[in-house]
């Protein structure tokens, strides 16, 4: 990593290829955190619930004590505010889209801020940045956030340990006795360098890890709502190259096999998406974590089918990215918030499998007030749409 911080800097023409980038983009309205409405939009109870709920599939937004999360750079906010690029090397933790927790909903759009309107007493979310060749996954402003950056789903075991072990230390939540949103995103990785080693990424591989750690989650904490994300497409990679030299130079780095593939390469890359995405449907329906009433993992599809945002002129809309071209810029943290958590309040089977564009934040409802699961959604399953 510091290799490549080397090479980088050295590289006057890439230096100055970025500044001018990365001029453009922080230059843009919302780019640094998105838009947020200026005031919540949905109704909030000032009537304390007189019990705790009973059962993971009668959870509002209020019962939620603490959130945690396990992925990628993703998760970790990498390069959201890459100014420079250093910056490329720096997670922007608290304003990770799933985690993030710096400041409030009114200005960084997260779930956590979001859930803080209902519980202001939310723990668990990760704040300010860390840089992933010192503490990264470990500084102490990450809390429950145990994402690495650069981790594939072979290391989810391993943070899925790490979080056990923070849960267990009491300092960031009550194992035992609080309500939990875990929410967990991998895969995007797995499939940009699937073409090195065919057998480690396979979409047979990608599930056993999958599974694995879903196990363990579940055997270990109680009183959790899982959130399996499915990976996205990172075929839009290759047409993020239209972003310039900036954007070609660093995806050669990252994200190779899905950058620039062969024919061969590029079939496979389709087809291995497609099976990421049935074998964790598939898991999650054969219903092996609704055993008991305190536990349950949702599939949330939003990521699944969501096609790079546009201009009005057909253009690629570049502002929802980093600098690097890959990861989010705080507008696409934003977006990715709005519609995770839209997503949640979506039964199974109805979910929407690409982001909420455009939309408004969902709000619960006299009629539906919990979040969704396969036991209290009428169809109980989720499909891929045709």
């Amino acid at each position: 990593m510091l290799d490549l911080i080397d090479e980088l800097s050295r590289d006057k023409n890439f230096v100055k290829d970025y500044a001018e980038w990365s001029f453009k983009l922080f230059s843009q309205p919302d780019y640094i955190y998105g838009r947020s409405p200026s005031e919540f939009p949905c109704p909030i109870s000032k009537t304390k619930r007189n019990n705790n709920p009973k059962t993971v599939h009668e959870l509002r937004p209020s019962d939620i004590q603490c959130v945690a999360a396990l992925g990628d750079s993703l998760t970790a906010g990498l390069g959201a505010h890459a100014v420079t690029p250093a910056g490329l090397f720096t997670e922007n933790r608290g304003a990770s889209w799933s985690i993030g927790g710096d400041y409030t909903f009114s200005t960084v759009f997260t779930l956590p801020n979001i859930l803080r309107e209902y519980n202001s007493q939310l723990k668990g979310y990760s704040t300010k940045t860390s840089v992933i060749f010192l503490k990264g996954q470990n500084s102490s402003h990450n809390q429950l956030n145990v994402a690495k950056s650069g981790d594939r789903s072979y290391h989810m075991i391993d943070q899925a340990r790490i979080l056990l072990d923070r849960l267990k230390s009491g300092k960031y939540c009550d194992l035992k006795n609080d309500w939990k949103i875990i929410t967990f995103f991998i895969g995007g990785n797995d499939l940009c360098i699937f073409c090195d080693d065919l057998n480690k990424h396979s979409p047979k591989n990608f599930t056993k890890y999958v599974t694995e750690t879903l196990d363990y989650l579940h055997a270990n904490i109680p009183r959790a709502f899982v959130n399996l994300v499915l990976v996205l497409d990172v075929r839009g990679v290759e047409l993020l190259n239209a972003g310039g030299p900036v954007c070609k130079l660093l995806h050669k780095k990252t994200c190779p096999c899905a950058a620039f593939p062969t024919e061969d390469q590029a079939t496979t890359l389709s087809e291995w998406i497609q099976s990421y995405h049935n074998m964790s449907i598939n898991l999650v329906n054969s219903g092996c974590y609704d055993t008991r009433d305190d536990f349950t993992v949702v599939v949330q599809p939003f990521m699944a089918k969501t096609a790079l945002p546009r201009l009005i002129g057909g253009d690629i809309d570049f502002t929802y990215f980093a600098p690097d071209c890959f990861h989010f810029s705080g507008k696409g943290h934003a977006r990715a918030a709005l519609s995770l958590w839209n997503n949640m309040l979506e039964p199974v089977g109805e979910k929407q499998w690409s982001w909420h564009e455009g939309e408004n934040l969902k709000c619960p409802t006299e009629q539906n007030p919990y979040f969704f699961t396969s036991v209290n959604s009428p169809k109980h399953f989720e499909s891929i749409p045709k």
